[in-house]
């Protein structure tokens, strides 16, 4: 059995007419993707919007809160735990040849676990077409090929409308490479995959942080094509990147021993995801962020608040449920986050504040307001200056 797997990066599912039936117009990819064939899964979400986390779900089949890459820096190669098996040792234990195209800034950066990263298995150069020429398909064959242009082009052309439209045409562009030298039935199953979308740069400065976790950065594209299957159809399941572990292992004849496979007619009831707000780069990265997402909604929760985001018609709703906040206290980091929180912030309550508190003799304690304290801060600069 032959099989490939390009993963695309950062590609955004509800910007794409494949997707999502609000768009009309076709871009180089839809065209690439219907010219192709095969089943669109448009209810597929990363745990873990970006690169590292997003990887190492689809890696090992198990979100990234429990897989050692639990912020947006742990990349595989250092942080992912060891004892999880991963795809890759899904096709080595039944002896498939293996071949490997990705960035090499990318790898050095750690995009691999680190057994397969220590292995001759992976292109020399950056050069797709000089990888493909030493290519050789066998009859066991797994083939993996990352295109990680769309997230340059956006970073080199802007987050914008412009951006985008060019970096649809570079990704499309070696895209083509891939079917240059391949024909499409060359293979008994080709997937094909975004770990994360984005936003745009006007949306980033307009929404609030917690619209991070609606379904622009959260829903990945996700295909599957048979050999011989020409057509496009749709797929509306709820399922994640961490379902193409259980996938590859369905279509070997294995025994699933993690998730559901994308061609079962199983799916999740929901997906929980957390993430950043701030993504500058440091130790020891907080997580800000939680969502649990259903066939319809994302409730998104941070420590104090939470918002139901409507799928379709895109409205919000201000609102605590319970029952959400229960799945996030059981299967996410909300739980440690939330008792630090509380705890940490009793001072607040019990302390700085002098609504209830007075003086160990007894007498209550002066209440300043804010606007009297800054009137005297102001009284004090000026004073400090005439002399």
């Amino acid at each position: 059995m032959k099989v490939l797997t390009i993963f695309i990066d950062m590609i955004r599912a509800n910007r794409l007419s494949t997707f999502n039936s609000e768009i009309k117009l076709d871009t180089p990819l839809d065209t690439a993707f219907k010219e192709l064939g095969g089943t669109v899964y448009n209810n597929c979400f990363t745990e873990g919007p970006d690169t590292p986390r997003g990887m190492s779900s689809y890696f090992t089949g198990v979100s990234s809160v429990n897989n050692g890459c639990n912020t947006r820096l742990k990349w595989p190669k250092f942080f992912l735990d060891n004892s999880i098996d991963t795809v890759f040792d899904i096709f080595d234990n039944m002896n498939y040849k293996l071949d490997l195209f990705s960035s090499t800034s990318e790898r050095e950066t750690g995009l691999f676990p680190f057994k397969i990263d220590q292995r001759n298995i992976h292109n020399k150069s950056n050069n797709l077409r000089e990888f493909l020429d030493d290519v050789k398909l066998e009859d066991d064959h797994f083939l993996f090929i990352s295109i990680p242009d769309y997230h340059w082009a956006f970073d080199d052309f802007g987050y914008t409308k412009i951006g985008e439209k060019k970096s649809y045409e570079v990704t499309k562009n070696v895209w083509d490479i891939v079917f240059e030298y391949f024909d499409k039935d060359d293979f008994d199953h080709i997937f094909v995959f975004s770990d994360h979308g984005f936003k745009f740069s006007a949306e980033r400065k307009k929404q609030q942080n917690k619209m991070m976790l609606n379904d622009d950065r959260t829903n990945s594209i996700m295909l599957h094509r048979e050999k011989h299957v020409n057509t496009l159809s749709t797929n509306n399941k709820l399922c994640s990147l961490s379902d193409l572990f259980p996938t590859y292992q369905d279509i070997l004849g294995l025994d699933i021993d993690r998730g559901i496979s994308l061609l079962s007619d199983n799916e999740k009831e929901y997906i929980v995801i957390e993430d950043h707000i701030n993504f500058a780069p440091s130790l020891n990265q907080n997580i800000e962020l939680w969502a649990v997402v259903t066939s319809k909604s994302i409730y998104i929760r941070d420590l104090d608040e939470g918002v139901l985001f409507d799928r379709k018609s895109r409205n919000t709703q201000n609102v605590i449920i319970p029952e959400y906040d229960d799945i996030l206290l059981k299967e996410s980091s909300f739980d440690q986050y939330l008792d630090e929180y509380k705890k940490i912030f009793l001072y607040k309550k019990n302390i700085s504040s002098k609504s209830k508190s007075k003086y160990m003799n007894g007498i209550n304690r002066k209440s300043t307001s804010n606007l009297f304290k800054r009137a005297r801060i102001f009284i004090e600069l000026l004073n400090t200056r005439l002399n």
